[in-house]
């Protein structure tokens, strides 16, 4: 069973090397251990020779996944097994994209559903415990100063599973009071479908500031995203040349 890729996504007050840097070398201070673990709250995971391995209380370790890409400070990839066989491994990718060079987006993208015994109900636990492991991850860090300067988003639209053609599903009328509301925000650019891929892309400019604020809105206040119609990805966009309408 094919199943696309889940991605999940926090805005965290740090530089690209900042964030990076705490992910990995930190990732045993704030890994919530105690919800996600083979070992239970009193064991500790962190990056080794080239694996994510968790310690037991007892000293018993075992094998997370093992790293395969490590481009610090903006890519690491890892095969992704945690209390499963090596050979049934899906991949974790977290990338890192500077909004600003105090602000970072952090993506998680994880993919290989077809390799587990029941794809569909994996990657909906895995598409709820992301978020919670975010969320801790993003409490350990540092302020930053903050900035009102404009920046540029891509919110990218795709079908969610077993939804075909998402412009005529009844819950698609929520995404077009999303955008509707981005409009009369002012930060909306441009949306739209892309012909007959069922995929679309929507582009805001907004202070830095609400770059957390946008993300929060197109992942929990578009229903067509909450009520399993599309899913969104959010990514900067480095504009470094416009018409004279939106100069």
């Amino acid at each position: 069973m094919s199943l696309p890729p889940i991605h999940r996504q926090v805005v965290v007050p740090a530089s690209a090397d900042k964030a990076f840097a705490v992910f990995t070398e930190q990732i045993g201070t704030w890994w919530p251990v105690g919800r996600f673990s083979l070992y239970g709250p009193d064991t500790t995971p962190a990056f080794r020779d080239g694996r994510l391995v968790e310690t037991g209380p007892a000293g018993d370790e075992a094998e997370w996944g093992r790293v395969v890409a490590w481009e610090p400070p903006y890519r690491l990839r890892m095969t992704w097994h945690p209390g499963r066989p090596a050979d049934r491994a899906g991949a974790v990718e977290v990338g890192f994209a500077p909004v600003t060079d105090t602000l970072t987006l952090v993506t998680i993208t994880h993919t290989g559903w077809e390799r587990l015994a029941d794809p569909a109900s994996s990657r909906r636990e895995y598409g709820n415990g992301w978020p919670l492991v975010l969320r801790d991850y993003a409490a350990l860090m540092p302020g930053a100063p903050s900035s009102a300067d404009p920046v540029w988003l891509v919110l990218s639209h795709s079908p969610a599973p077993g939804v075909d053609r998402p412009t005529e599903h009844p819950g698609f009328r929520g995404h077009l009071e999303f955008l509707a509301r981005l409009q009369q925000r002012g930060t909306l650019v441009a949306a739209g479908p892309f012909p007959a891929s069922g995929e679309g892309m929507t582009v805001v400019r907004v202070a830095a500031d609400e770059t957390g604020a946008i993300l929060t809105a197109a992942t929990e206040q578009d229903t067509s995203v909450t009520g399993g119609v599309l899913e969104v990805r959010v990514r900067p966009w480095l504009v470094t040349i416009t018409g004279p309408s939106l100069a």
